[in-house]
């Protein structure tokens, strides 16, 4: 008799995608999850509390903490909250309570572990790195800008990004290239694609575990690119950017087919997002699955269920092929 061990799947990311896809995933019983996630945040709370007390920014792991955690809706509602005080305004309460207990315990991965466990978290959450830097883009018109709000602003205003890199070098922690190394289906995105799924690419250490992998690699693109920047991208552009980076080639990229009323496409391309389409709609890249993603008029998220039915049905399908 076989036994059936659950799959190793290991998800890249961070901002509000990385943890729509662990919502969608985490009630699966055969895959087994990891969250290797972004630590160059430097907008809202997380970037105010990083300045402040010199911590790592908290913002997009507690995301995903709570995208695993047991019972999501109502610890969302605890710590999401935002605290009304003369000291912390503004801050949420995940946030602060990551601040204790990387003070408690000495170290931010100890933090990490602790909230995980008192949020019966269902999975792992790493940070990509436990060192500090700075991203940077490189611009074709030859300006840099730092910072990951700054990079965000550039490719907002029109600017188009040459390469994407970080002002200080940093090796990518031991934890998150162990999960690679064991992973059988790795997930790149959902997620902002110059600041929450290409940043994790960068520290030392990432590319070459992942070009050593034998793990087939499902890129989910957004709904919308992100600002002028991007106007025009399409799911093609994106893989060959992406596997720039990456080193090697995606097995799978998921793209979008549904879009709303041409009443909010507009109030999207009033903030500069544009749906993320195939290049033709005779397109031959075998690898690009597209699937009616965006059922809800009201915001641009994809529909859990269906994401969750797809991107199991593509991890279970690699993995036997």
């Amino acid at each position: 008799m076989r036994q059936i061990s659950p799959i190793q799947v290991v998800c890249i990311g961070g901002g509000t995608g990385l943890p729509s896809l662990l919502t969608s995933l985490k009630d699966n019983p055969w895959l087994q999850l990891s969250a290797l996630v972004n630590m160059f945040d430097t907008g809202g709370s997380s970037g105010e509390l990083k300045d402040k007390f010199g911590t790592l920014p908290q913002g997009d792991v507690l995301k995903c903490v709570l995208a695993l955690s047991e019972n999501t809706q109502e610890a969302r509602d605890i710590l999401l909250r935002r605290i009304r005080n003369p000291q912390y305004n503004g801050h949420t309460g995940g946030n602060i309570l990551l601040l204790g207990l990387e003070k408690v315990y000495g170290s931010f991965s100890e933090a990490v572990v602790a909230l995980s466990q008192l949020l019966s978290v269902k999975g792992t959450v790493i940070p990509i790195t436990y060192e500090h830097s700075v991203l940077c883009a490189r611009y074709t018109d030859g300006e840099v800008f730092k910072t990951e709000t700054s990079v965000d602003v550039g490719i907002y205003e029109g600017k188009v990004v040459e390469k994407l890199y970080l002002e200080q070098s940093v090796s990518a922690s031991d934890t998150a290239l162990a999960a690679i190394r064991n992973a059988q289906v790795i997930c790149l995105g959902p997620g902002s694609f110059y600041t929450s799924v290409l940043p994790n690419l960068l520290p030392d250490g990432v590319r070459e575990a992942i070009v050593s992998s034998h793990a087939p690699i499902i890129y989910i693109t957004n709904l919308l690119t992100e600002g002028a920047g991007m106007q025009g991208c399409t799911v093609e552009s994106l893989i060959h950017i992406l596997e720039s980076y990456v080193g090697r080639s995606i097995a799978k990229a998921v793209v979008n087919t549904q879009v709303p009323s041409d009443e909010v496409l507009q109030q999207y391309a009033a903030e500069r997002k544009y749906p993320i389409i195939c290049g033709s709609k005779d397109s031959t890249d075998e690898r690009v699955v597209s699937a009616d993603l965006w059922t809800d008029n009201s915001i641009a998220r994809h529909d859990t269920k269906r994401l969750s039915y797809l991107v199991s049905s593509l991890i279970t399908n690699l993995v036997n092929s």
